[in-house]
């Protein structure tokens, strides 16, 4: 199931990626598959399920892109472009699929992970984290809606 979550994700997210980017999605299975466990233990449509997956994606690319900037030249320049585009590009999918709120809740996670990165100390676990409390929050205010 989660596997055939991260191939619809990675489907729906080379379809709204522009191919003129040249941007290859090289996530291996396994970088992603905590996520899609993640998702799947909460009651979400496999719609949005294949959309938050396909926007984490996108910040994982986004955080390998930056991550590897090292040397010089015409390399260092495509990383940098590749990661900022994809940042940039996650918030266009936030926007564009209405998840606002969790374009709010990640904004300063993502931050604290460039900051810890430029200072050496990579956090990358913090998006899991971060994606977590998002998924628990926005479930206990389901909850609680439902109830009233």
């Amino acid at each position: 199931m989660n596997i055939k979550l991260f191939h619809e994700a990675i489907h729906l997210l080379q379809g709204e990626l522009s191919p003129e980017t040249g941007i290859i999605l090289d996530l291996k299975e396994e970088d992603v598959l905590p996520m899609a466990d993640l998702l799947v233990r909460y009651d979400l449509s496999s719609d949005r399920q294949s959309r938050l997956l396909s926007i984490y994606i996108a910040i994982k690319l986004a955080l390998l892109r930056h991550s590897s900037c090292e040397g010089s030249g015409e390399y260092l320049t495509r990383q940098v472009l590749d990661g900022d585009y994809l940042y940039s590009f996650y918030v266009q999918l936030c926007l564009q699929w209405e998840e606002y709120e969790l374009l709010s809740h990640l904004a300063p996670i993502i931050k604290q992970i460039q900051i810890k990165a430029i200072e050496g100390t990579p956090e990358e676990e913090r998006l899991l984290k971060g994606w977590e409390l998002f998924l628990q929050l926005e479930n206990t205010h389901s909850r609680a809606s439902q109830a009233i």
